[in-house]
């Protein structure tokens, strides 16, 4: 176990890189994101969007780490000791999981850091907002997507690609951040509840305080482009 200060040193070193790996329960490898403004949603022109994209600024004020891959079967047992997977595999992502138990991974993944001093006062583990979640997966890009705006199957795991089911993480080139599967292979849950963006420009937004459905995003590998 690190002493606070260390922890502290370990944190700001990880930022200052831009990578972290997360010697904890999980032993997650994580991505920083820095502060910035992006155009979240979608331009009427692109086609497939829906009504709920309305295009608007949005600027976080505070940086976030980011895992690297989508959360394994594997990391998920760790913590959890059991595995509601379909698809078993070490290295597949983790699924068959709703919206409260991947707050509860949260949740029990920093109780055990912080009782073994791995995670510093003031940080913890969480799901993503919406707009965090769109940042990151848009990498400082303004295209569909992240490589262009275009998709084929060697590009991520989805109906065209014809697997049939969920692929090992990190099977396909990551987007300019380093993040591995933001499109494709399963379904990610984030914080927020489902809601309409308007056309204003907003910091740091969370959704709203209530609702009737969670955001999941980035769509699976049983989806279209």
């Amino acid at each position: 176990a690190l002493k606070e200060k260390e922890l502290e040193q370990a944190m700001n070193k990880a930022i200052d890189e831009g990578t972290y790996i997360v010697e904890s329960a999980a032993n997650m490898e994580m991505i920083w994101c820095k502060p910035g403004s992006f155009m979240m949603g979608s331009p009427e022109t692109e086609g497939g969007r829906v009504e709920a994209e309305t295009q608007h600024m949005v600027t976080l004020t505070k940086g976030f780490f980011l895992g690297k891959y989508e959360v394994t079967q594997e990391e998920y047992e760790k913590v959890m000791k059991k595995n509601p997977s379909k698809f078993k595999g070490k290295k597949l992502p983790i699924e068959q999981v709703s919206w409260n138990g991947a707050m509860e991974f949260c949740k029990k993944l920093t109780r055990l850091d912080r009782k073994n001093r791995k995670l510093p006062k003031g940080w913890m583990y969480t799901l993503p907002t919406e707009a965090q979640w769109e940042y990151a997966c848009r990498a400082g890009t303004t295209t569909v997507y992240s490589w262009g705006n275009q998709i084929n199957p060697k590009l991520a795991n989805y109906k065209n690609s014809k697997i049939g089911k969920t692929i090992e993480v990190g099977s396909y080139k990551p987007n300019p951040w380093g993040l591995y599967d933001m499109n494709g292979n399963v379904w990610e849950w984030v914080s927020d509840w489902r809601a309409n963006n308007s056309n204003l420009a907003v910091n740091d937004p969370r959704g709203p305080v209530l609702g009737k459905s969670r955001v999941r995003k980035g769509g699976s590998w049983m989806n279209g482009g």
